[in-house]
């Protein structure tokens, strides 16, 4: 019969691994999302419930959508779509000092318009211009063109 030390080991074993899988699966499912496209951080805020503050997130485009996931999930799908074509920039602004405790530092905000009415986003400078050139262009041929 095991002594309670080989109780304890294992005990612990069985804890350090329960705590290193979720870890694990959120850094082998960012790898796998930056495989299929380029990732980056970008949080959300949505109009259904503006008093729950930010989502911390990542989104990267893919064709004609840019799909956003929550950054403590391990879900391979996106919580989020928005279609090139249904999405406007309405408006960019600084966070106010209450929003930026909740933001990665240095992002600025971004209102949407069309479909996602109401809709915020916070990126990067460099992100934004990149969402920004990605809602104004769009395929020959396409609704726009």
């Amino acid at each position: 019969m095991p002594d309670w030390w080989s109780w304890t080991a294992l005990a612990v074993g069985l804890l350090v691994v329960c705590l290193l899988v979720p870890v694990v699966g959120l850094i082998v499912r960012r790898r796998w999302l930056a495989g299929r496209g380029r990732v980056f951080e970008c949080s959300l805020r949505r109009p259904q419930a503006p008093s729950s503050g930010w989502t911390l997130g990542v989104a990267r485009f893919r064709d004609d959508d840019l799909e956003w996931y929550r950054v403590f999930s391990l879900s391979l799908r996106p919580k989020v779509t928005f279609h090139r074509h249904e999405t406007k920039v309405v408006r960019v602004r600084q966070p106010a000092p209450a929003e930026a405790a909740e933001l990665y530092d240095g992002h600025v905000v971004t209102e949407l318009g069309g479909r996602h009415a109401g809709t915020q986003l916070a990126m990067g400078r460099p992100d934004l211009t990149a969402f920004s050139s990605w809602t104004e262009a769009g395929p020959p041929g396409g609704p726009e063109g």
